[in-house]
This record gives C-alpha cells, structure tokens and sequence, in this order.
C-alpha cells in the first residue's frame, strides 16, 4: 500500500521543478515509466529489496530508465528511501497537480446504460463551459440508477439520476400523510 501523503510530498517537489523548468509534459511522461518500472516490472521485487546493494539498484535503473537526468534523480531516491513501491502513487499525485495546473478536470459520469463516445465528448464540453476548464469525461455504468446521470467532478456531484428523484418523491408523498 502505498503511503498517500509520502507520495503528495515527492510528487509535489517534482512538479515544481517541472513547471519552474517548463517541462510539466515530459515529466508526466517520465513519471509513468519510472512507476511501471518500480512498480510493475520483473525488476521492481528487485529494486524494492534493501538486501541488493544500493549501486546495483542505481545501475539497473540507468540501463532501464530513458527519462530526464532529474527524474532518474527521483527515481533513484525513491528507491534508496524504500519508497520505490510508492511510485504510482506519486505519478498518480504528479498527474492531478499537472491537470489543475492547466486547467484540466476529470468528470465520472455514472449512467444506466453506457455512453457513445459523442455523447460523453458532448457531457464534457457542457461541462467544461460551465466550469471554464478543459473536462475529460468517464463513463461508468450503474443499472441501479434506473435513468439520468450522476455527475462527479471533483468534489462537486450533480445527481439526476432517476433513482434519486424517486427518493426525492417518496418522500415528499410520505411526508403529505
């Protein structure tokens, strides 16, 4: 399990250095690859093991990782504070700082049936008008909600779902007694 508010303070720094240096783009990037290498490669037990020397940890790294020079930096100290199993989460961290920088929103639409492409690209521009960002829409399905869609974007939620306003109505008629 990957320690969140560890992964915050790395990928925090990294942005930093990434938006002082104009290279938000290529560090997303880079952060990718450093996960999948330390995270899900045949070589992350490896690397994750302080029994294997440190140099050859750092050496293996070099040979696999193609990413800027401080990147491979992080990616070396990841792995030297016995953090290199939290590298997803820092890229994950690194991502949400890099879209609220550029004014990028992710929005999970839950709907009974699933969503044509269009029709979710229409649900996103909506709501990025609305919004004034760029919004990058999910579809999820959930039968339950019978009809309409709960939309979440950030820690906003618009529920139109049909279940809700059934809730709604029930209530209000259980109350006219």
């Amino acid at each position: 399990m990957a320690n969140v508010a560890a992964a915050r303070r790395y990928a925090q720094a990294a942005f930093e250095l990434a938006r002082e240096r104009g290279e938000v783009s290529r560090w997303r990037s880079d952060l990718v690859d450093i996960a999948t290498v330390l995270v899900d490669s045949q070589l992350a037990p490896v690397l994750a093991d302080p029994k294997v020397p440190l140099e050859q940890r750092f050496a293996a790294l070099e040979r696999v990782l193609e990413v800027s020079p401080l990147a491979l930096n992080l990616a070396k100290l990841l792995v030297q504070k016995g953090r290199s199993l939290d590298a997803r989460a820092v890229a994950e961290a690194f991502n949400r700082l890099a879209d609220a920088y550029e004014g990028i929103a992710h929005a999970q639409v839950t709907t009974a049936v699933p969503l044509s492409e269009e029709r979710l690209q229409e649900i996103s521009r909506r709501i990025g008008e609305q919004l004034g960002e760029t919004v990058v829409a999910t579809n999820r399905v959930d039968p339950s909600i019978i009809g309409g869609a709960i939309i979440r974007v950030g820690d906003r939620l618009i529920d139109g779902s049909i279940r809700t306003r059934l809730k709604a109505l029930r209530r209000e008629l259980e109350g006219a007694r």
